[in-house]
């Protein structure tokens, strides 16, 4: 969530900071909340709100340009369940069987277990670079295995 709040204030502490007022509010109502769609949808459109409110807050203190629905409107909506996280997981873990065992390590450990370039580097013994080129490789073949996939796109 840090990495998605990044994209647009571009402040790595301000985005830890957003991040964290995001899981505080979400903690004081607990109580309260119903969960209508999945988790991570519902996480990161509490996020972008908070971010949202932290942009207003701050365009009123420094007499900055104020956030209006033109900016807001790029920021994507996370509210709807247009696609279903598991039916992505899984193309993509099919796809991920045509390839080699260490590039499908690689690009596990990176992508689906969060790991950074470096610590997958450390963690198998090869340099970052080969980290890279992996990752590259794959997303490449996997944009061109799911672009046509009938579970993501209709």
């Amino acid at each position: 969530m840090v990495n998605f709040i990044f994209n647009y204030i571009k402040d790595y502490e301000t985005s830890k900071d957003i991040v964290q007022v995001t899981f505080s509010k979400i903690w004081r109502q607990k109580e309260k909340i119903e969960i209508n769609s999945s988790v991570k949808s519902y996480l990161y459109q509490i996020a972008k709100n908070t971010m949202i409110d932290h942009i207003r807050k701050e365009a009123k203190s420094t007499n900055n340009i104020e956030l209006n629905d033109e900016v807001a409107g790029e920021i994507p909506d996370f509210s709807t369940d247009e696609i279903n996280p598991y039916l992505i997981r899984s193309a993509i873990e099919r796809c991920l069987i045509q390839q080699k065992a260490r590039p499908r390590e690689i690009f596990i450990l990176n992508k689906f277990e969060g790991l950074t370039y470096q610590e997958v580097a450390d963690h198998l013994g090869i340099s970052k670079r080969a980290v890279e080129d992996n990752i590259y490789k794959i997303m490449v073949f996997l944009k061109e295995e799911l672009k046509n996939h009938p579970d993501i796109f209709n």
